[in-house]
């Protein structure tokens, strides 16, 4: 099997470093062949020594015609995203994009089409699509175990805008188009649409500004939702805690429900179908594999990529997904200005 070519389109912006150790974790079928910076100067010397032979190209333009890649990760500000990903897709080259992948929505439409147009391949960095508590859950809704969905909830909070610096560009709105929703909230809502296989028809949003930092995007949301097949949602998130994380995922239906809460890489889930009469309720254990860069959802996420690209099966993700999330993202931001609910376009 020839390796893949790899190339990488914003170099330190950042998840792209932990997703380079991925790749080259990956060295024996992904070849990384050339990056691009807008500024290589100042990232040149964050490369480590494994990736220290590779070129850099003073465009993106030369970067795709003298180095040849099979495939691009992009990794910028979401505003400046699409921009890119059209010019990649244009010459023919497989798209990976760090998320959100845009600032808004309508940015990815022409992406979109030309990716389809020339029957390209795309994933992006909403690795939970492959962690395989979240496939457990999945599984079991298909399977008829939780009955009905009647309702998702996800409770998310991480380290404060003070801990982070509100000087970073993910507090910005002209650079990432808002705040915690777009740049983590965004997991979620993939998230729900994946397991569910429901899209969210209507939002109703309250944000807000809790930390009190000089920012000009919310650190804080409770997003309720109404899902296309009836069973409501909600997504409280905020940017609370002086250090660490915590999320919890809840998912109900007429004959069980499952419990994930991820810092114990466990779930449960009790259902009282037949064909679970013996142990109603049941507890799967997974304890992550440990791998460099983005971990093993990370290296999962890379993998399926790779073989889509080859042929063998799919990524997982269309730009429609990324698309999907930014609208409902926008839903919340109206819902929150107007105290109307909205439904996502």
């Amino acid at each position: 099997m020839s390796k893949l070519r790899f190339a990488q389109a914003g170099v330190s912006l950042m998840h792209a470093a932990m997703y380079r150790d991925t790749l080259m974790l990956l060295s024996d079928e992904i070849e990384l062949v050339g990056f691009y910076d807008p500024d290589p100067d100042a990232v040149r010397e964050r490369v480590k020594p494994d990736a220290a032979h590779v070129p850099f190209y003073p465009d993106l333009g030369t970067l795709l015609a003298t180095a040849r890649p099979d495939a691009v990760m992009v990794s910028t500000y979401p505003v400046d995203m699409p921009a890119w990903m059209l010019q990649i897709a244009e010459a023919g080259v497989h798209l990976w994009a760090e998320k959100p992948v845009a600032a808004r929505a309508d940015q990815l439409a022409p992406v979109a089409a030309a990716v389809a147009g020339r029957g390209l391949q795309f994933s992006t960095g909403y690795s939970w699509r492959f962690n395989p508590i979240a496939r457990q859950i999945r599984d079991a809704l298909q399977q008829g175990l939780l009955g009905k969905p009647y309702a998702f909830a996800v409770n998310f909070s991480t380290s404060s805008v003070k801990r982070r610096d509100p000087a970073s560009w993910v507090f910005q709105s002209a650079l990432c188009g808002g705040g915690i929703l777009n740049w983590l909230g965004c997991h979620w809502f993939d998230l729900m649409r994946f397991i569910t296989g429901s899209e969210i028809a209507s939002v109703t949003a309250i944000e807000a500004n809790v930390g009190g930092q000089a920012i000009d995007v919310e650190d804080a949301a409770a997003v309720s939702l109404r899902f296309a097949n009836g069973m409501i949602g909600s997504l409280h998130a905020g940017y609370y805690n002086s250090a660490g994380g915590e999320t919890a995922v809840r998912l109900h239906g007429s004959r069980g429900w499952a419990k994930w809460d991820l810092a114990d890489q466990a779930c449960t889930i009790s259902s009282d179908h037949p064909d679970w009469a013996a142990a109603p309720e049941r507890h799967f254990h997974m304890p992550a594999a440990e791998y460099p860069g983005y971990g093993a959802d990370g290296r999962a996420l890379v993998k399926a990529f790779a073989a889509a690209i080859r042929g063998e099966g799919e990524s997982g993700y269309r730009v429609d997904d990324a698309i999907r999330a930014l609208q409902i993202i926008e839903a919340a931001h109206e819902s929150a200005a107007s105290g109307r609910t909205i439904d996502v376009a």
